[in-house]
């Protein structure tokens, strides 16, 4: 049986949240896998997470082969070939800068979707330790997470934006890279 993933990108890096596990999914092979030919800069694709093997497969396929989704797929996405130079000049983001940030969001906590993803991140960076999950008296989903930075712990509700929401939170976090430039 499959289970519902969380995908994002968050700058170059492609990642998921499956029972709590952060799993790493192949890098975009550069070539469609169902006519083998190249992508061309800012060209876009779709890219499809599979299994086989008990083992993840990624695809990436040209808009012209895309038919939608397979049967029994883990996740899919849009992208856009980068290029070469562009890849070599993103940032990451320090610990710091996200920590803080994932502290003003606790705060404000008017975007839950956005200190979801951002927890999404922190955990991946380790910068944060997953706990345990909790439902509250109103039955929402809750993760609580250790920040190894402060010290404390924080309930972060469980709350996956749909794909618009998560582009724009993608972008947000984008400019904090750029801001850390």
């Amino acid at each position: 049986m499959l289970q519902q993933a969380v995908i994002c990108t968050i700058p170059v890096s492609i990642w998921f949240l499956n029972d709590y596990r952060i799993v790493e999914v192949p890098r975009p092979s550069r070539t469609c896998s169902i006519s083998r030919r190249d992508f061309r800069p800012d060209e876009p694709f779709f890219s499809v997470l599979t299994g086989e093997n008990n083992l993840f497969v990624r695809k990436d396929i040209a808009i012209e082969h895309w038919t939608g989704p397979p049967e029994n797929f883990y996740g899919w996405w849009k992208s856009t070939v980068k290029h070469v130079a562009e890849q070599g000049a993103q940032r990451q983001v320090s610990g710091e800068t996200l920590q803080g940030f994932f502290e003003q969001l606790i705060v404000q906590s008017n975007e839950p979707d956005t200190l979801y993803i951002l927890t999404l991140l922190m955990l991946r960076r380790k910068l944060l330790r997953y706990e345990k999950e909790i439902i509250d008296e109103q039955g929402n989903k809750l993760l609580e997470v250790y920040s190894f930075h402060t010290n404390l712990t924080y309930q972060v509700p469980a709350a996956m934006p749909g794909q618009k929401r998560l582009e724009a939170i993608q972008q947000q976090l984008e400019m904090l890279s750029e801001g850390a430039a």
